[in-house]
Protein backbone atom coordinates (compact mmCIF):
# COMPACT_ATOMS: atom_id res chain seq x y z
CA UNK A 1 0.00 0.00 0.00
CA UNK A 2 2.81 2.34 0.84
CA UNK A 3 4.46 1.56 -2.45
CA UNK A 4 1.30 2.48 -4.40
CA UNK A 5 1.05 5.84 -2.60
CA UNK A 6 4.66 6.67 -3.43
CA UNK A 7 4.14 5.59 -7.02
CA UNK A 8 1.00 7.75 -7.35
CA UNK A 9 2.78 10.79 -5.89
CA UNK A 10 5.70 10.26 -8.28
CA UNK A 11 3.38 10.01 -11.31
CA UNK A 12 1.58 13.19 -10.31
CA UNK A 13 4.88 15.05 -9.86
CA UNK A 14 6.22 13.95 -13.23
CA UNK A 15 3.00 14.79 -15.06
CA UNK A 16 2.80 18.28 -13.54
CA UNK A 17 6.44 19.04 -14.30
CA UNK A 18 6.14 17.97 -17.90
CA UNK A 19 3.50 20.52 -18.78
CA UNK A 20 4.62 23.94 -19.83
CA UNK A 21 2.72 26.74 -18.12
CA UNK A 22 0.07 28.28 -20.32
CA UNK A 23 0.15 31.99 -20.77
CA UNK A 24 -2.82 33.68 -19.22
CA UNK A 25 -4.56 36.00 -21.61
CA UNK A 26 -4.49 39.51 -20.16
CA UNK A 27 -6.79 42.10 -21.71
CA UNK A 28 -5.01 45.09 -23.13
CA UNK A 29 -6.24 48.33 -21.62
CA UNK A 30 -5.98 51.62 -23.39
CA UNK A 31 -3.82 54.00 -21.40
CA UNK A 32 -3.01 56.65 -23.97
CA UNK A 33 -5.38 59.63 -23.74
CA UNK A 34 -5.55 59.96 -27.52
CA UNK A 35 -6.72 56.36 -27.93
CA UNK A 36 -9.81 56.65 -25.69
CA UNK A 37 -12.88 57.70 -27.64
CA UNK A 38 -14.68 60.55 -25.94
CA UNK A 39 -18.40 61.04 -26.23
CA UNK A 40 -19.19 64.64 -27.06
CA UNK A 41 -22.80 65.42 -26.33
CA UNK A 42 -24.79 67.56 -28.71
CA UNK A 43 -27.08 68.61 -25.86
CA UNK A 44 -26.58 72.01 -24.32
CA UNK A 45 -25.79 72.42 -20.66
CA UNK A 46 -27.93 75.41 -19.73
CA UNK A 47 -26.39 77.50 -16.96
CA UNK A 48 -28.38 79.18 -14.23
CA UNK A 49 -28.84 82.92 -14.28
CA UNK A 50 -27.26 84.89 -11.39
CA UNK A 51 -30.72 85.24 -9.79
CA UNK A 52 -31.28 81.49 -10.03
CA UNK A 53 -27.85 80.74 -8.60
CA UNK A 54 -28.78 82.79 -5.53
CA UNK A 55 -32.05 80.89 -5.32
CA UNK A 56 -30.38 77.44 -5.25
CA UNK A 57 -27.29 78.47 -3.25
CA UNK A 58 -28.72 76.85 -0.11
CA UNK A 59 -29.48 73.56 -1.87
CA UNK A 60 -26.33 71.38 -1.49
CA UNK A 61 -27.85 68.43 -3.37
CA UNK A 62 -28.29 70.62 -6.44
CA UNK A 63 -24.71 71.90 -6.16
CA UNK A 64 -23.30 68.34 -5.93
CA UNK A 65 -25.28 67.12 -8.94
CA UNK A 66 -24.30 70.18 -11.01
CA UNK A 67 -20.61 69.63 -10.38
CA UNK A 68 -20.81 66.04 -11.59
CA UNK A 69 -23.20 66.44 -14.50
CA UNK A 70 -21.15 69.15 -16.25
CA UNK A 71 -18.45 66.50 -16.79
CA UNK A 72 -20.90 64.56 -18.97
CA UNK A 73 -20.63 67.16 -21.76
CA UNK A 74 -17.39 65.51 -22.98
CA UNK A 75 -16.69 62.15 -21.35
CA UNK A 76 -15.45 58.69 -22.24
CA UNK A 77 -17.88 55.78 -22.28
CA UNK A 78 -16.14 54.05 -19.39
CA UNK A 79 -16.14 57.22 -17.24
CA UNK A 80 -19.79 57.89 -18.04
CA UNK A 81 -20.78 54.39 -16.95
CA UNK A 82 -18.43 54.37 -13.97
CA UNK A 83 -19.83 57.63 -12.57
CA UNK A 84 -23.43 56.79 -13.45
CA UNK A 85 -24.17 55.05 -10.15
CA UNK A 86 -23.05 58.11 -8.18
CA UNK A 87 -24.97 60.38 -10.56
CA UNK A 88 -28.15 58.35 -10.11
CA UNK A 89 -27.78 58.57 -6.32
CA UNK A 90 -27.28 62.35 -6.47
CA UNK A 91 -30.32 62.73 -8.74
CA UNK A 92 -32.41 60.69 -6.29
CA UNK A 93 -31.24 62.82 -3.36
CA UNK A 94 -32.00 65.98 -5.33
CA UNK A 95 -35.51 64.76 -6.14
CA UNK A 96 -36.18 63.88 -2.50
CA UNK A 97 -34.86 67.10 -0.99
CA UNK A 98 -36.31 70.24 -2.53
CA UNK A 99 -34.98 72.78 -0.04
CA UNK A 100 -36.16 75.92 -1.85
CA UNK A 101 -39.82 76.58 -1.08
CA UNK A 102 -40.38 78.48 -4.34
CA UNK A 103 -39.20 75.44 -6.28
CA UNK A 104 -41.39 72.94 -4.45
CA UNK A 105 -44.03 72.98 -7.19
CA UNK A 106 -45.34 70.29 -9.53
CA UNK A 107 -43.52 71.51 -12.65
CA UNK A 108 -40.11 71.40 -10.92
CA UNK A 109 -40.82 68.04 -9.23
CA UNK A 110 -41.75 66.60 -12.63
CA UNK A 111 -38.43 67.74 -14.14
CA UNK A 112 -36.54 66.29 -11.17
CA UNK A 113 -38.29 62.94 -11.72
CA UNK A 114 -37.33 62.94 -15.41
CA UNK A 115 -33.71 63.77 -14.50
CA UNK A 116 -33.63 60.94 -11.96
CA UNK A 117 -35.12 58.47 -14.48
CA UNK A 118 -32.52 59.37 -17.11
CA UNK A 119 -29.71 58.98 -14.57
CA UNK A 120 -31.19 55.62 -13.56
CA UNK A 121 -31.22 54.43 -17.18
CA UNK A 122 -27.57 55.38 -17.59
CA UNK A 123 -26.77 53.59 -14.34
CA UNK A 124 -28.58 50.47 -15.58
CA UNK A 125 -26.48 50.57 -18.76
CA UNK A 126 -23.35 50.12 -16.66
CA UNK A 127 -24.44 46.53 -15.96
CA UNK A 128 -24.74 45.61 -19.66
CA UNK A 129 -21.38 44.39 -20.97
CA UNK A 130 -22.29 44.75 -24.68
CA UNK A 131 -23.49 48.35 -24.54
CA UNK A 132 -22.25 50.46 -27.45
CA UNK A 133 -20.81 53.96 -27.49
CA UNK A 134 -23.80 55.24 -29.47
CA UNK A 135 -26.27 53.90 -26.92
CA UNK A 136 -24.36 55.54 -24.07
CA UNK A 137 -24.12 58.80 -26.03
CA UNK A 138 -27.87 58.75 -26.70
CA UNK A 139 -28.69 58.28 -23.00
CA UNK A 140 -26.05 60.85 -22.07
CA UNK A 141 -27.80 63.38 -24.34
CA UNK A 142 -31.16 62.55 -22.69
CA UNK A 143 -29.60 63.12 -19.27
CA UNK A 144 -28.15 66.50 -20.24
CA UNK A 145 -31.45 67.54 -21.86
CA UNK A 146 -33.30 66.71 -18.64
CA UNK A 147 -30.79 68.75 -16.63
CA UNK A 148 -31.17 71.65 -19.10
CA UNK A 149 -34.98 71.49 -18.77
CA UNK A 150 -34.65 71.74 -14.97
CA UNK A 151 -32.32 74.74 -15.23
CA UNK A 152 -34.57 76.46 -17.77
CA UNK A 153 -37.54 76.06 -15.41
CA UNK A 154 -35.55 77.44 -12.46
CA UNK A 155 -34.43 80.39 -14.62
CA UNK A 156 -38.03 81.02 -15.74
CA UNK A 157 -39.28 81.03 -12.15
CA UNK A 158 -36.54 83.48 -11.12
CA UNK A 159 -37.32 85.71 -14.10
CA UNK A 160 -41.04 85.64 -13.30
CA UNK A 161 -40.34 86.59 -9.69
CA UNK A 162 -38.17 89.53 -10.85
CA UNK A 163 -40.90 90.71 -13.24
CA UNK A 164 -43.49 90.54 -10.46
CA UNK A 165 -41.26 92.64 -8.19
CA UNK A 166 -40.82 95.22 -10.94
CA UNK A 167 -44.58 95.35 -11.58
CA UNK A 168 -45.23 95.98 -7.91
CA UNK A 169 -43.15 99.17 -8.19
CA UNK A 170 -45.59 100.52 -10.79
CA UNK A 171 -48.61 99.93 -8.57
CA UNK A 172 -49.52 103.50 -7.61
CA UNK A 173 -52.15 102.53 -5.08
CA UNK A 174 -55.19 103.58 -7.10
CA UNK A 175 -58.40 101.96 -6.05
CA UNK A 176 -60.27 99.87 -8.53
CA UNK A 177 -63.80 101.18 -9.07
CA UNK A 178 -66.36 98.51 -8.39
CA UNK A 179 -69.13 97.87 -10.84
CA UNK A 180 -72.43 99.38 -9.70
CA UNK A 181 -74.43 96.32 -10.71
CA UNK A 182 -75.12 93.73 -8.03
CA UNK A 183 -73.35 90.38 -8.35
CA UNK A 184 -75.20 87.65 -10.24
CA UNK A 185 -77.32 85.32 -8.12
CA UNK A 186 -75.83 82.09 -6.90
CA UNK A 187 -77.17 78.85 -8.40
CA UNK A 188 -80.50 77.94 -6.87
CA UNK A 189 -81.07 81.47 -5.52
CA UNK A 190 -84.00 83.49 -6.85
CA UNK A 191 -83.36 86.96 -8.07
CA UNK A 192 -85.48 89.60 -6.38
CA UNK A 193 -86.20 92.64 -8.48
CA UNK A 194 -86.96 95.97 -6.88
CA UNK A 195 -89.70 98.02 -8.38
CA UNK A 196 -89.27 101.71 -8.63
CA UNK A 197 -92.45 103.69 -8.00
Amino acid sequence: MRFSMIFLALVLMISSCGKSPQKEEVPEYVTEPGQVRTLESGAEVVALSPESEKLVSGWPEYQALSQLIVQYRVISKSDALLNSVELEELARQLKDSIRVEKLDIASVRMRLNVLHNEAKRLSDMSTIPTITDDEVLYENDNLLNAYAALNIKINDLSRQERINRELEKFDDGREVIQDSLPPPPKPGEKKILKQIN
